[in-house]
């Protein structure tokens, strides 16, 4: 049985955060006073299991019925040697005093799985009962991932494009399966930046029927619900999907 690996990781908005475990194994040395051949040298190399925010926001806002609202994003890298595949992430919101807000669970990545060198991208809105918008001071997530042989299953997407309305901010485009298999679940998710690369927020989405090998479908993505305050500075858009089949 292949031993699993689970990390739980905090990031509050100023830092940055890792969770990081050794997937493999190295050689025992023993009583051998050798010199190690290029086989026993990879042999204990350490294979890093590693996932890692390196990009957050968070934003409180008053919308203009008075309900006070909170956007949390994040992007995830696997800054690893091997493909990880990220579990559940619960949102922490912070006021500042160190107390809580609020939280958030049954948040998910896409994509779920993740290859070494590769990033997904989480993100959500809530509602802060019973404090206003500038009690909020962060947001911390924690969250779990596993070493993985599964595919990250990432189809094409083409086509984005932003559009500012009156009634919030949604971004469409064309999600394409490029794989052998009918997606019958597609999930996306579009990570928005500023002219600097900063991390303004993030929609999240579906494609509600399944897709065929080669085919493709039109997306609109505008959940969860984005500051207002943001959608002038969005400079740059970067969708991930993925799928399954059931």
């Amino acid at each position: 049985m292949k031993k699993k690996l689970i990390f739980s990781a905090a990031l509050v908005l100023s830092l940055a955060l890792a969770g990081c475990g050794s997937g493999g194994s190295t050689a025992s040395t023993g009583g051998d006073t050798s010199k190690p051949t290029e086989t026993k040298k990879e042999a204990e190399k350490e294979i890093k299991t590693v996932a890692e925010i390196t990009k957050h926001t968070g934003v409180a806002w008053t919308n203009s019925i008075g309900s006070v609202y909170v956007h949390s994003a994040a992007i995830f890298e696997n800054t690893g040697d091997t493909p990880v595949k990220v579990g559940e992430t619960q949102m922490n919101y912070k006021d500042k005093d160190g107390g809580m807000l609020g939280t958030s669970t049954m948040i998910y990545s896409v994509p779920s799985i993740i290859k070494p060198g590769e990033t997904a991208i989480i993100a959500e809105s809530t509602i802060l009962d019973g404090a206003p918008a500038d009690a909020y001071k962060e947001t911390s997530f924690n969250f779990s991932f596993d070493k993985t042989e599964e595919d990250s299953n990432l189809l094409e997407v083409s086509g984005t494009k932003g559009i500012a309305g009156d009634y919030g901010y949604k971004v469409t485009g064309v999600v394409k399966n490029i794989t052998k298999e009918q997606q019958d679940d597609v999930r996306l998710a579009a990570a928005l930046f500023d002219a600097n690369g900063d991390l303004l927020g993030a929609l999240t989405g579906s494609v509600d029927v399944g897709i065929a090998p080669g085919s493709e479908a039109g997306f609109e993505l505008s959940y969860p619900e984005l500051p207002p305050d943001v959608i002038s500075k969005i400079s740059t858009i970067e969708v991930k999907s993925y799928g399954w089949s059931w």
